[in-house]
Parts: structure tokens; C-alpha cells; sequence
């Protein structure tokens, strides 16, 4: 089952689970038609998250549960960090419990690896073994998840694995609420608008095409792992600067840029490592950011038609 099916993530999450063989069920409150595609192995459960007894029903006859869902972004959370307490961790903790009661086999947890690493990822390549240090609520709340999972790892023997996803991009990425700088430079630009970027553009990010990172999920999460964290990304670091640059000759002009100064919980930086993912389940076939890029436009211009 994936917890948030219909959100950018959990989308491409069903598609990817279904290509490859898997039963899926797409648990969402479906507040819009279905955005993953139409396949014979993927079965709709409408139902929320904050609601028991939809959860309970829909857990029934459940082996493995992907959980990427959040009721808060980076910016909400930023603003009101009790609503990603009580909207998220509170509700985080009573879905494991009914986990546990429902006997899935195991949990799969999509963390942050740049909120969880915070300005550690400033400094270096933030490697799993490193100790996180958050600096905004959103990145708080997913490690303390991933402590709880911990927890009842050690209590019941729920099996997890936590994937640290870094900045994934692609179509289907909200291009408001300050979910995606790509969608949304590539949103403002489509509307004849300026792009507004945080700081002089030379903060950078670990970027990584959104089916790069299901693949890299889908092909090792049924697996018995080493680990029970590791990090997707590309393992490389893009500036705000060099995404612009590469937009550039896919529109054929100039951008207009609009410089603000960045909030006192941006980073400038969000280094991760790679190399524990590579070593065990060997190097993953990456999409360059200019063929991403290019992918991501044309989704968004012929969804517009």
C-alpha cells in the first residue's frame, strides 16, 4: 500500500511498483483524479490518513507500506510547527501502532535527506552513520518518524527501511507552496513572470529526477537490507545559478530573475552521500539534469493544452 498515492512521490511510486510486478494499493483522499496511470495491478482506496477506522480497513491483507505522505511542506511547517507535530509525528506514531495490529511485514519510510541533515549538509557529504542536525521543523519531524520506527523495531520487530530522498523533480511536482524550485521557475517562466530566488543564486541542492529515485526504491526495498536508512540522490551538487543556465536554451531566452533574501533556516547546501546505496546495490542509471529538465517542461506544457 502507498500512503499518499496521489501526491507527486507517491504517484510515481504506483507506477513504479506496478511495472515492476507488484500489487498496489493507492490509499490517498483523492481530492483530485488519480495522477499515477491506469494499470491492472494498481486498486483505488480512497481514504484519510487521519481517519482510523479508513486505515484500518484499508491495511487489511497489507505486506509492505510505502508511507510518503505529509500534511506539511518545508514552508508550512517553517510557519507553523505545531501542525507538523499534531498533523504529522501524533499521527505518524498511530499508524505504526495499527501497522503493527494489521501484521504488515514491513514499513517503507520516504524521509528528507536534506531536512534531516541540516547544516551538517552544509559542511560535507552527509553519510548515513552522521549525527542529523535539523534546523527547521519539517526536517525535525522526519528524524524524530525515523526514531520511532526505531523504536518500534526494537519493541515489536517491525521491519523498515528509511530512504532519504534528497530533491527529487519531475512532472507531477506541485509548482506552488514552495515544493520545487524547478517547477516553479519552470511555472513562472511558461507564465511570462520572473523567477525569485532565494539569496544570489549560488546555494546549491542535490537534485535527482524523480523516476531515478522510485527505481533506485522499487529495486531494493523487497530486499533484505544491511541498513535500515539510506540516501537517494545523485550524489551531485546544482546551483539555483546553473539550473537557470540549463532552462535557458530549452526556451530559447533570457530569464528574469528576482533576488529575495533566503529565510534564517535555508540552506545553502544539502551535501548527501551515495556511496552506502552504491556499494550494496551497485551504481543506479541517473538522468541528467538537462534531459530532466527538458522532460519535466514538456509535461507541464502538454498538461496546459
Amino acid at each position: 500500500m502507498v500512503i499518499g498515492a496521489n501526491g507527486f512521490v507517491g504517484s510515481h511510486l504506483v507506477d513504479g511498483l506496478a511495472e515492476a510486478g507488484f500489487a498496489v494499493r493507492a490509499f490517498d483522499r483523492f481530492s483530485r483524479p488519480p495522477q499515477f496511470r491506469q494499470h491492472p495491478l494498481v486498486e483505488t482506496y480512497k481514504g484519510d490518513l487521519l481517519n482510523n477506522l479508513a486505515l484500518n480497513s484499508a491495511l487489511t491483507d497489507i505486506h509492505y507500506v510505502f508511507h510518503c505522505f505529509s500534511a506539511t511542506t518545508p514552508f508550512t511547517s517553517d510557519v507553523d510547527p505545531y501542525t507538523d507535530i499534531k498533523f504529522n509525528l501524533l499521527h505518524n506514531v498511530e499508524l505504526f501502532n495499527q501497522i503493527i495490529t494489521a501484521k504488515v511485514r514491513k514499513v517503507v519510510f520516504v524521509s528528507s535527506g536534506g531536512a534531516v541533515y541540516g547544516h551538517l549538509a552544509e559542511q560535507k557529504k552527509a553519510h548515513e552513520d552522521d549525527a542529523p542536525t535539523p534546523v527547521s521543523p519539517y526536517g525535525i519531524c522526519k528524524l524524530a518518524t525515523e526514531h520511532y520506527l526505531a523504536y518500534f523495531n526494537r519493541k515489536y520487530g517491525l521491519e523498515y527501511v528509511v530512504y532519504r530522498l534528497t530533491n527529487p523533480y519531475g512532472p507531477r511536482q506541485a509548482t506552488k507552496h514552495n515544493q520545487g524550485v524547478i517547477p516553479a521557475f519552470l511555472n513562472n517562466i511558461d507564465r511570462g513572470q520572473a523567477v525569485v530566488v532565494l539569496g544570489d543564486g549560488s546555494s546549491s541542492r542535490d537534485y535527482i529526477y524523480i523516476r531515478d529515485a522510485v527505481s533506485m526504491i522499487t529495486n531494493t526495498y523487497h530486499k533484505s537490507t544491511r541498513y535500515n536508512t539510506y540516501n537517494i540522490g545523485s550524489g551531485e551538487q546544482t546551483e539555483l545559478n546553473s539550473i537557470l543556465s540549463a532552462i535557458e536554451p530549452l526556451i530559447g531566452k533570457k530569464i528574469d530573475r528576482i533576488h529575495k533574501e533566503a529565510p534564517k533556516t535555508f540552506l545553502r547546501k544539502t551535501q548527501v552521500s551515495i556511496d552506502r546505496f552504491i556499494e550494496e546495490f551497485g551504481k543506479p542509471s541517473l538522468t541528467s539534469l538537462p534531459r530532466g529538465i527538458e522532460e519535466t517542461l514538456h509535461y507541464m506544457r502538454t498538461k496546459s493544452q
